[in-house]
């Protein structure tokens, strides 16, 4: 700018000095006339050089001093030029460069300043290393991570590496010479960084090499952010993976995840031994596929609301098929996962419950076998536990009381035991219990709620400490026991009187024939009576025999078949003898009886025992009274063939007893007979799946109906 003023100054003086010299030329030539012109021209043009000099150098100037306040820093100056001009056009494009260059300052500081607030405020310690000059700048958060103040640590390049663990140095270096060369886009390193104090901090440095026209880097700028605390959280996050991977692994239980589509993503080994079948081929099917065939359709129901997120937990038991085809039982625990309105999925765990199903089916089969034969059994039962509160009785001891089950259960002891008491005879009490010992053994004579004789035994129930955990009580009907003892000791002495007397008499007349000579006729009569006992003797052995073969075979001795009823009954009432002058008989049967399948033989005893009865207790005469009839009991047709008699009947106390052995109604012996007749009648009708049913009443007859059950005959 200074030459081109002092070469517009030397300019006007030029032309003027040039105007001179060429007149004065022009007139030493004798050319006055040219001078003149040539001397005003040039005047004329070193004039107007002149003026146009000044206003020239009066513009350059101001833009020369508007170009020296912008350098001094003056971003406000401008020219505000217009025109054509070539200074105007250059006054108008250093306003434009002014104003270019102002708005370019302002984009940088505030770039600047978001720069600089985000350093700050990031965790980023930001480094700069000049390659070729072998200096590094630290940024002040940079030094701050390492511990040092602003004004410490110097700026060599070796300041960071000497810094690096020793551990990480060598593939740090690495990875940095690897960038260096050109083979990765940005040097990456996660390593540890000695601090001030010493300690070490885990850092993840980025960085990038600036490069130069020949592809060498010259400038390498790069960030450090202090990781030790992401370290530290996947440092546990590895042990706490390690530690429910050795749980996951180490556990007896199944643990699976399922997606929304119930095919298995991840299986635990337990898996394998449980199931038989590979991890790695059972993942991707679905868990259904496992499921026995039994189960399929409730547990693939629970899976499909488990998956679409309808049950957010939950719990079911299923069996499973193992490799060997076997199934085995699993109890589920589950949840749902996944996100709202995304793809659903289960997580849960299966823990094998065979050996518990197998001890539950175990234990329910032993106790439904326990209760099925405490319910039949005919033996009462009383279950308590170690608070001495009643838990279970069975309908025998039900049946035996007379009480309710649910006034019984869940009692206690002492209330049971006060209404035991209550029940038993009062002139035979119950024993006062013996406290403290494990057994007991005591009779009791019930009388109500029918009069009864049972044999009770306590016993405590006590555990490997000997710890009392509960009692049972045991209830037997010994009733009928004590009446047979009874009754046998009765028959013992009525069948050794029945025997006896007879015998007695054959030993008595037959000894008086064999001491003494009688005529014919006495002789012919002592024969009578020894042969008349004989005949006694004889039935009465004969009837015992029955009785025993039927007792001791059950009717195996029986010869069942099937055929009509009626000619068993002609023949019966056929065969008994009726003294004509006081006896006389009526039968009132009908054309046709139904069929029965019996032994003909049998009932034709005992019909024939009836029979004899109905014309042994009518000393006085009548009429015996043949006929049938029909009823339906139990679901079953019957027909009952009746004999009534007008003899001396029986009271309701007589009627009790009347089939038992050796019982007779007539307690004056007047009338003949074992008192075994009616017994062997209602062992055989019991035998034919019938039963015998009596009327009667003093001086009024008695009436004995022989039911039967009605065989189902189709003539062919």
């Amino acid at each position: 700018m200074t030459r081109l003023f002092r070469g517009l100054n030397w300019l006007p003086l030029g032309l003027l000095l040039l105007a001179a010299v060429v007149g004065l030329w022009l007139e030493r030539e004798h050319r006055p006339d040219l001078a003149f012109f040539a001397a005003g021209a040039l005047g004329g043009a070193g004039l107007i050089a002149l003026f146009i000099h000044v206003a020239v150098t009066r513009r350059l100037m101001r833009l020369f001093r508007a170009v020296g306040r912008f350098a001094d820093g003056d971003v406000d100056v401008r020219l505000g030029w217009t025109g054509t001009g070539v200074i105007a056009r250059l006054g108008m494009q250093f306003d434009y460069m002014v104003t270019r260059l102002e708005r370019e300052r302002v984009y940088l500081a505030e770039g600047e300043e978001r720069l600089n607030f985000a350093l700050r405020g990031s965790s980023a310690g930001i480094w700069d290393w000049r390659i070729d000059r072998g200096q590094t700048y630290y940024s002040p958060r940079w030094k701050s991570l390492l511990g040092f103040l602003e004004a410490e640590l110097v700026t060599h390049a070796e300041e960071w590496l000497k810094r690096v663990h020793p551990e990480d140095l060598l593939r740090v270096i690495q990875l940095l010479n690897a960038h260096l060369r050109g083979e990765s886009d940005f040097f990456e390193s996660e390593h540890r960084l000695r601090r001030k104090d010493g300690g070490y901090i885990w850092v993840l440095e980025r960085g990038m090499a600036i490069r130069g026209e020949d592809g060498q880097a010259y400038r390498m700028v790069g960030a450090l952010t202090d990781i030790s605390r992401r370290k530290e959280m996947e440092s546990a996050l590895r042990r706490s993976e390690e530690e429910y991977r050795s749980v996951v692994e180490g556990v007896t239980q199944v643990i699976f995840r399922s997606n929304g589509k119930g095919c298995l993503t991840f299986l635990n080994p337990a898996w394998r031994e449980l199931t038989g079948f590979p991890v790695e081929a059972s993942l991707s099917r679905p868990l259904a596929d496992h499921v026995h065939p039994a189960d399929r359709d409730e547990a693939g129901r629970w899976f499909e609301v488990a998956a679409a997120g309808g049950a957010a937990s939950g719990e079911c038991e299923f069996r499973l098929l193992t490799r060997q085809g076997e199934a085995r039982w699993f109890r589920l625990h589950a949840r749902a996962v996944g996100e709202p309105g995304g793809e659903g999925g289960i997580a849960g765990v299966l823990t094998d419950i065979d050996a518990q199903k197998r001890a539950q089916d175990a234990l329910a089969k032993s106790n439904t076998e326990r209760d099925t034969i405490l319910n039949m059994s005919p033996n009462g039962f009383v279950f308590a536990d170690c608070a001495g509160r009643v838990t279970y009785v069975n309908p025998a001891f039900l049946a035996m009381t007379g009480f309710a089950g649910e006034e019984i259960e869940g009692g206690s002891l002492a209330d049971l035991e006060a209404r035991i008491r209550a029940l038993c005879d009062p002139e035979k009490p119950m024993p006062a219990p013996s406290n403290g010992a494990d057994e007991v053994a005591d009779t009791l004579h019930l009388d109500k709620p029918a009069k009864k004789i049972l044999e009770r035994l306590v016993r405590g129930i006590r555990d490997d400490q000997g710890k009392v955990q509960g009692g049972i009580m045991f209830f037997r009907d010994v009733t009928r026991e004590v009446e047979v003892d009874r009754m046998k000791s009765e028959f013992l002495s009525t069948a050794a009187h029945e025997l006896r007397t007879p015998m007695a008499s054959i030993f008595g007349f037959s000894e008086l024939l064999l001491m003494r000579d009688f005529d014919a006729a006495t002789r012919r009569e002592l024969h009578e009576i020894i042969h008349r006992q004989t005949r006694n003797l004889t039935n009465l052995v004969d009837e015992l025999l029955d009785l025993a073969r039927i007792e001791a075979r059950g009717g195996k001795s029986f010869k069942f078949r099937e055929q009509t009823l009626l000619p068993i009954v002609v023949n019966a009432a056929a065969s008994q003898y009726l003294p004509a002058e006081t006896h006389r008989m009526e039968v009132d049967l009908p054309p046709t009886l139904p069929w029965v399948n019996v032994d003909a033989d049998k009932l034709h005893q005992a019909l024939v025992n009836v029979l004899g009865n109905a014309v042994k207790y009518s000393p006085r005469g009548g009429v015996i009274r043949v006929s049938a009839s029909s009823r339906r009991a139990d679901g079953r047709d019957m027909v009952g063939i009746s004999i009534r008699d007008q003899g001396i009947g029986m009271t309701p106390e007589q009627m009790e007893h009347v089939f038992d052995r050796f019982y007779r109604a007539d307690a004056s012996g007047a009338i003949p007979g074992t008192g075994l007749g009616m017994c062997l009648v209602k062992e055989i009708m019991e035998i034919f799946g019938g039963e015998v049913t009596m009327s009667s009443a003093i001086d009024q007859g008695t009436e004995v109906t022989l039911w039967l059950p009605v065989y189902a005959h189709t003539d062919r």
